[in-house]
């Protein structure tokens, strides 16, 4: 029995001690060293890399300040022809957002950090009728932006079901460091 009390005081002490460290310092905080200069990116003109597409895209970006949390994104798809478009869609996602480097290297994907459903679903989007989806692409993202060419570029998932044209002309708009 004394073993047994001897062991647990034992571990008590061990336990106690092993809590204690004086040493621990605070390293993630970073020192602020400039405060005058706030970075600001927005976006510059729309490209387009096709011309002839069932559907047409247009990316409308919100500007993005050191201090916010994300820069908000938007994604207008509109059927301009005169008749119902369908859509069919693999998952319950939309579609994408990408951040390509200068070199057209992806940096970040919206869905990368998101998870859909697996599900077919069908989608008729009528004469002038439009779809719209919203990305927010954090703040640890854009920080890293640090020379020009970098750009945001839409990725519609849908499949046009009666056309052999592209679903969606490829859009994307370069981001702008603004001083």
């Amino acid at each position: 029995m004394r073993n047994i009390i001897a062991a647990m005081s034992l571990m008590t002490l061990i336990g106690c001690a092993g809590g204690m460290n004086s040493d621990v310092q605070a390293n993630h905080v970073k020192p602020v060293t400039d405060t005058h200069k706030i970075m600001k990116l927005s976006a510059g003109e729309e490209m387009q890399t096709m011309n002839e597409s069932v559907l047409h895209g247009h990316l409308d970006v919100e500007p993005f300040y050191q201090d916010a949390k994300s820069m908000a994104v938007s994604l207008t798809v509109t059927n301009q022809a005169a008749y119902g478009v369908d859509i069919q869609f693999f998952s319950g996602m939309s579609a994408d957002l990408w951040l390509l480097d200068p070199k057209g290297g992806k940096v970040w994907a919206w869905s990368d950090t998101m998870m859909f459903t697996q599900a077919l679903r069908q989608v008729r989007i009528g004469a002038g009728k439009s779809l719209n989806t919203s990305f927010n692409v954090p703040a640890d993202v854009l920080t890293k932006i640090d020379t020009k060419g970098y750009r945001l570029q839409a990725k519609f998932v849908g499949k046009a079901l009666e056309s052999r044209l592209p679903t969606m002309n490829e859009i994307s708009v370069e981001l702008l460091i603004v001083d």
